[in-house]
């Protein structure tokens, strides 16, 4: 895998002060996660394709998945479960099981069984991801084994390589540790994420999982990872296609008193910045990206109309082409949010287009276009409804890549 850039703009991360990123980290550096990963031959290129999480004592979880109308066979599954008591994931990569119908569900059901006989662990307490090519099942001889393989092999210095296993068209993974320094002491969140491509909240083709040995309860960390999820993954698009394998699972097994007040809140605002820092690099990725752009809608009815408009503009083939080629075109955009507004009552918008506070018409408009991480800022001038959505150009990689997908 080939690396892209790192995320420069603090400002689209909005971290608080306290949190800071812990050098070499990765989804198992809070204590009691163990993670293992291997190779069955689900991937043409033979690299890693398989890989279990797991958390090695009593965790709470919350779980947010996709809302495609045709989910996957592992979200069915999954959603079966007790959503609040997951304690380990078996994913693989390279086939979708989606669109497979029931003996789809049986294989997704056979892989949770399989991984939770070898950790020892009631299976109604592990979760089941896919991701790859849909309309193609699993292949269980090759993926039982492996379950086999990778549950006898769990341990915390795995954690890059279940990221890595999990991938499919991305560059890079997207994942690592970050430590929140509280003044009762220290606690520590891992991530480890995909995506690149099929990117539309809610949510995109995109599997996270973040790890924590931070004491909460079930309730707070179910409000938190909804949160999260608000406010990150489901803010950000390279494509506008929504797949149906999308999940984010969130584990914590603090144990001790639960935070609560100033922290439970500090705690909140980590999740998600950690959340979109996951986000942001998919988005960055992009199958073949060389702009992300943080498309800022104000002035609208209200925040509905102003999302509208923002994925108006971030989804546009015609405003994505633009990015690419650098021309600050306002009629691309005009249009975009024209076509949003299309037959909404209210004050006619008073349309004013900035990058980076620059009005198009400025000769430095095309400088702020050659960067990589730049904002387009669209005020309406019609109310106080507000939304941020994070989104990629379209370039000739991302055509030729999804052209020859299967072939």
């Amino acid at each position: 895998m080939t690396q892209f850039a790192p995320i420069e703009r603090s400002d689209w991360l909005g971290a608080p002060v306290i949190l800071e990123p812990v050098p070499g980290g990765s989804v198992t550096t809070p204590s009691g996660f163990a993670a293992a990963a291997t190779a069955c031959g689900l991937k043409p290129s033979g690299a890693l394709d398989l890989g279990v999480l797991r958390s090695t004592r009593p965790a709470v979880s919350w779980m947010v998945d996709t809302t495609n109308a045709l989910p996957s066979a592992p979200v069915r599954l999954n959603r079966t479960r007790n959503r609040a008591a997951l304690q380990a994931v078996v994913v693989n990569a390279g086939t979708a099981n989606a669109a497979t119908g029931s003996p789809g569900l049986d294989d997704a059901r056979r892989m949770s069984e399989r991984a939770a006989e070898r950790m020892g662990i009631d299976a109604a307490n592990v979760a089941v991801c896919s991701t790859g090519t849909i309309g193609e099942r699993v292949n269980l001889d090759r993926v039982l084994p492996a379950i086999d393989t990778a549950c006898g092999d769990l341990d915390a210095a795995h954690g890059g390589d279940f990221n890595r296993a999990i991938c499919t068209t991305d560059r890079a993974p997207k994942g690592g540790a970050f430590r929140l320094n509280l003044p009762d002491g220290p606690v520590l969140l891992g991530m480890a994420a995909k995506g690149a491509g099929m990117i539309r909240p809610t949510m995109a083709t995109m599997l996270a999982y973040l790890t924590t040995d931070a004491a909460l309860t079930g309730e707070d960390l179910q409000a938190i990872t909804r949160r999260a999820a608000a406010e990150s993954f489901n803010r950000i698009s390279v494509d506008g296609q929504m797949s149906p394998s999308d999940t984010l699972i969130v584990m914590a097994n603090g144990e001790g008193a639960p935070l609560t007040g100033r922290d439970l809140e500090r705690m909140s605002d980590a999740v998600v910045s950690v959340c979109r820092w996951a986000a942001i690099q998919m988005v960055k990725d992009g199958e073949g990206a060389e702009h992300a752009v943080r498309v800022v809608v104000t002035g609208a009815r209200d925040e509905p109309e102003a999302e509208r408009v923002a994925r108006a503009i971030g989804e546009s083939p015609l405003v994505k082409c633009a990015i690419f080629g650098r021309d600050p075109n306002w009629g691309r955009i005009s249009q975009a949010v024209g076509q949003a507004l299309s037959r909404t009552p209210g004050v006619p918008a008073d349309l004013s287009v900035t990058l980076d506070g620059l009005p198009l018409s400025d000769p430095r408009a095309a400088e702020v276009m050659a960067l990589p991480e730049y904002d387009v800022e669209v005020a309406l001038g019609r109310g106080s409804g507000s939304f941020a959505l994070w989104a990629s150009d379209l370039t000739h990689a991302y055509v030729n890549l999804n052209a020859e997908y299967r072939t």
